[in-house]
C-alpha cells in the first residue's frame, strides 16, 4: 500500500459514520465498539480473540458490540462501519458473530482499499446503502442538532424535543432507526468528534473538552474500553478526515459465513 509505506505513519481516514485504518495494532484490551469491523493482514495472519476462544485467519468480519480482543504481528487494515451507513437489510444479510476471511477474499479488499487511497473513486462500485432513514427527516434533524450539542450534556429530553417525541418514544424510535441506544450512539459520536479534534493538533486535554469529556482521563477510559488501546497513539498516524458519507469498502458481495 503505496499511501501507507511512503509516510511511514499509521494512516486513519475518517467519513461520516465510516473509518479505514492502516497500521500496526498493539495488542490491547477486550473491548467492544458501536462499529460493525473488516479487519485482515495483507501479509500473515490475525488473531481474533473473543467469548468463542481464538480465531486465526487472513482476517475476519466482525458485528458491532462483540467483546473482542487483536493480536497481529504485521500491520492491519481496518474497516470501521457505523450501523447507520448500512441499514436494515445489509444488517439482516450479515452473521450475527465473527467470521473468517479467506485470502482472496482478503485479496479483493486490499486492492479495492489501494485502489481507493490512489484516489480512485469506489463508490459507484457498491449500491448505496440501504437507508433505514431517509424517509423520515426527523433522523436529520436529530443528527444535526447533535452535532451542535455534543460539547455539553446531551439529555434525552432535549433531543427528543427536536422531533416531537416523548422521551420514552424517542428512544424506542431512536434505537430502531439505528440500532444502537441513544446513550450508545452519543457516546460513539464523541470518541469520533474527540479524533477528528486530535487531527487538528489539539492536545488529550482539549479534544476532550471538544467532545463533551469530562477530562483527558475520561476520554482515554471510553477510548480503551471502545477500541482497546489509548488514543495518545493516534497523534503519531496521518489523520485525514472527509464528509463523505458513504464509505469505500463495505461487507456486501463477500459470502461471509458465521465461524463462531
Amino acid at each position: 500500500m503505496d499511501e501507507l509505506d511512503a509516510s511511514g505513519r499509521p494512516l486513519l481516514v475518517m467519513g461520516r459514520g465510516w473509518a479505514v485504518y492502516a497500521g500496526p495494532v498493539e495488542p490491547g484490551r477486550l473491548h467492544r465498539h458501536q462499529a460493525t469491523q473488516l479487519a485482515w493482514c495483507s501479509l500473515g495472519t490475525l488473531r481474533l480473540e473473543g467469548a468463542w476462544g481464538v480465531m486465526d485467519s487472513p482476517g475476519h468480519f466482525l458485528p458491532a458490540s462483540v467483546p473482542h480482543r487483536l493480536v497481529a504481528a504485521q500491520p492491519l487494515r481496518m474497516v470501521f462501519l457505523d450501523p447507520t451507513v448500512l441499514g436494515h437489510e445489509a444488517a439482516r444479510s450479515l452473521p450475527e458473530s465473527a467470521a473468517a476471511l479467506t485470502t482472496m477474499q482478503v485479496d479483493v479488499l486490499e486492492d479495492e482499499l489501494d485502489r481507493w487511497l490512489q484516489g480512485e473513486d469506489l463508490a459507484q462500485a457498491h449500491q448505496p446503502p440501504d437507508s433505514r432513514t431517509d424517509d423520515d427527516p426527523r433522523w436529520t434533524n436529530v443528527l444535526a442538532w447533535l452535532e451542535q450539542a455534543l460539547e455539553a450534556s446531551v439529555r434525552v429530553e432535549d433531543a427528543a424535543g427536536v422531533v416531537g417525541l416523548s422521551p420514552s418514544r424517542f428512544m424506542h424510535w431512536f434505537a430502531e432507526a439505528s440500532g444502537l441506544s441513544f446513550r450508545a450512539y452519543v457516546r460513539w459520536l464523541r470518541l469520533q468528534r474527540a479524533v477528528r479534534t486530535l487531527s487538528d493538533g489539539s492536545t488529550l486535554t482539549e479534544a476532550a473538552h471538544l467532545a463533551g469529556f469530562a477530562d483527558s482521563a475520561h476520554l482515554t477510559r471510553t477510548f480503551v474500553a471502545t477500541f482497546g488501546v489509548p488514543p495518545a497513539p493516534l497523534r503519531g498516524a496521518r489523520i485525514v478526515c472527509a464528509d463523505h458519507v458513504t464509505p469505500p469498502l463495505t461487507p456486501r458481495g463477500l459470502s461471509l459465513v458465521e465461524t463462531c
